[in-house]
């Protein structure tokens, strides 16, 4: 799974099958639940990922906050 710090927010994405999966990532305990509402596009790479997911969470960002990137 990959993980990705959102603005200060932990999302997991997993490539299945089926194609893209978000999960909200609890990073103390390692548990992920997941998210049905955020659509990633199944043709989408994985160095594409943080800049969308930068797109549809912009207003989410802070001075605390101002990036997303990768963190596993």
């Amino acid at each position: 799974m990959l993980i990705y710090n959102v603005f200060g927010r932990y999302l997991g994405v997993k490539k299945t099958p089926e194609g893209w999966q978000v999960f909200r990532a609890e990073m103390t305990e390692r548990k992920f639940s997941r998210l049905y509402d955020i659509i990633i596009p199944d043709d989408m790479t994985e160095a594409e990922i943080p800049g969308w997911l930068g797109d549809i969470f912009h207003e989410s960002a802070t001075e605390l906050h101002p990036d997303v990137w990768r963190i596993e």
